[in-house]
This record gives C-alpha cells, sequence and structure tokens, in this order.
C-alpha cells in the first residue's frame, strides 16, 4: 500500500516500499487547478500510487506528469496515466520529448525550456535542463517556486525504509547508499555547475525520489552532498570531464 503525506502547502509525497529490494519509490502530487505528478512509477505500481494520488484528487483531473529521466521508476506507469486522465499532457525537455517521449506515450508531449515556468495555479513549476544530473543524457530536475520545493530525483537516494520527512542529516545516509550502487551520479565541472544553480535557488524543502523528503537547511545539505560526491575516490564514482573540484570551489 502506497503512503500519501503532505510536504509542502498542496504537495504530497506517494511513498512506496519495495521489501525484497529495500527500497522507497515516491512519486510527487501538487494539487493545484492544474494537477501535475512528478514521478509516475513503475507500471507494476500502478495500481497503488494511482489509488494514493485518489486520495488527495481524481486522478482523471491530472493536467501535467513530468518526471526527470526516462527510468521505469520515473516514468514507467505514463501511459496509464494518460490514459485515465483524458486532458494530462507530459511534460519534458526538447530532449527528453525528441529522444525518448515521443516514441512511446500515446499522446505528444508539452516541451519545457531551461528556467520556463508551468503555471499550475497557486503553485508555479520551474524546470532545469541538467544532463548527467542526477544521471542520464535527458534529465531535468524542477523547483516549485511557491513553497520552495525541489524535485531533486535520485540526488539524494537512500536505501531502506524511512520516515517521511526529516530534519536531519541526508548525506551521509545518500552516500552510505552511494557506495552500494557504483558509479550512480557521474561527477564532472559540469555536476558542480548544476550544484551552483540548485543552492542559488535556495530550496525549503527537497522532494526525493527514495527516502524522506527534507525540510532542514537544504541549501547546506545541497553543499555538503557536493562536497562528499567530490571527495570520493575515482573508483567509487565516475568521473566525467576534468578536473576533480566542482566549478566555483
Amino acid at each position: 500500500m502506497a503512503e500519501v503525506h503532505e510536504i509542502a502547502d498542496g504537495i504530497f509525497r506517494i511513498a512506496t516500499f519495495i521489501p525484497e529490494a529495500n527500497i522507497t519509490f515516491n512519486q510527487f502530487l501538487i494539487a493545484d487547478e492544474k494537477p501535475l505528478l512528478f514521478h509516475t512509477g513503475q507500471r507494476m505500481l500502478f495500481p497503488l500510487t494511482v489509488e494514493a494520488v485518489r486520495q488527495v484528487i481524481d486522478p482523471s483531473r491530472l493536467r501535467y506528469i513530468s518526471w526527470s529521466h526516462l527510468e521505469a521508476d520515473e516514468s514507467g506507469a505514463l501511459n496509464e496515466f494518460l490514459q485515465i486522465a483524458p486532458q494530462a499532457e507530459a511534460v519534458h525537455s526538447e530532449l527528453g520529448v525528441i529522444v525518448n517521449v515521443n516514441d512511446y506515450a500515446i499522446r505528444p508531449a508539452k516541451v519545457m525550456g531551461d528556467g520556463e515556468v508551468l503555471d499550475l495555479g497557486q503553485h508555479k513549476l520551474r524546470f532545469l535542463i541538467t544532463p548527467q544530473v542526477p544521471h542520464c543524457w535527458d534529465a531535468i530536475l524542477a523547483f516549485e517556486e511557491t513553497t520552495g520545493t525541489l524535485m531533486a530525483s535520485d540526488l539524494f537516494t537512500q536505501l531502506g525504509e524511512k520516515t517521511p520527512m526529516t530534519t536531519g542529516d541526508m548525506v551521509e545516509r545518500t552516500m552510505a547508499s552511494h557506495k552500494q550502487l557504483p558509479t550512480y551520479i557521474p561527477v564532472s565541472q559540469h555536476t558542480g555547475r548544476v550544484f551552483d544553480r540548485l543552492e542559488a535557488l535556495r530550496p525549503g524543502v527537497l522532494a526525493c525520489m527514495h527516502g524522506p523528503a527534507f525540510s532542514g537547511d537544504a541549501v547546506q545539505a545541497l553543499r555538503d552532498l557536493r562536497s562528499a560526491l567530490f571527495s570520493q575516490p575515482d573508483e567509487a564514482l565516475t568521473r566525467i570531464g576534468g578536473g576533480s573540484q566542482p566549478a566555483g570551489r
């Protein structure tokens, strides 16, 4: 059964823990005039996810569906949601739409440019094009400006079952999980520039794909994660490009 918790005003974390994999899969529903679901979960989780959405809104009201990068847990149930929500559009970057979405989605997708804002009503979702961060060429992240919530995707992945929300240290548990997931996040000067952008947003909440949401000092959490990633030995995390320090540091 999926659990539902409100992590910011009008933003709900839908969490399903899979004991066999020792990991939680999270989707985030922004309930507004034009509701948006960020992450769909895998197709096998669709019955659980859609019932969780139903606890907050009628799923047929979904207007937009988005995610960070092409993976089963991020967008596997896209078409299932598009089928039950006749007005819903998939939303992604131009690259994501051309390379992936328009090949498998049952309807054409909406393209968002870097820094472009999608007006949902009370919520405003800014899209950030971040190739390879957290991973995959088509990766994007998104920032809800009204609540200061960063859709952080896999940046703070934590294995195991966690509480819905935390203000405690995120980085130690994240890096412990990364040690079990070699080459999970490519590290390069480009990665450092993306972290610069994320820190400049000054988020107040981190909506994480695997693990709890975070409502402590999110800027410091991002800085600490950056430092931890760049301090890893080359064999622990893949380095692309040059340099061993993030840009601007």
